[in-house]
């Protein structure tokens, strides 16, 4: 491990702190954009827990996100929910 000076240690934290603050004011930014449009998909009348469950099968892939919903369905037979 490098021996990294106080000063320099104090520099480098400050660094990271500043881009970790900035990227947390980009995500606040994004759930309340993600927020606005749900909420105007809902008062055009769309059902917005079918939208996430479509984004979410869109960013894990159709067929992970099946073989989830197979699993789920198994889980729900053996419980007798089916």
């Amino acid at each position: 491990m490098a021996v990294v000076l106080p000063n320099q240690l104090g520099d480098q934290l400050k660094t990271y702190l500043r881009a970790l603050e900035q990227l947390e004011q980009e995500k606040s930014e994004i759930a309340s954009a993600i927020k606005e449009t749900m909420d105007e998909a809902k008062r055009e009348g769309l059902d917005v827990k079918a939208l996430r469950e479509i984004v979410k099968m869109r960013r894990i892939g159709r067929e992970a996100f099946e073989e989830k919903e197979s699993t789920v369905h198994n889980y729900m037979t053996a419980l007798g929910m089916r």
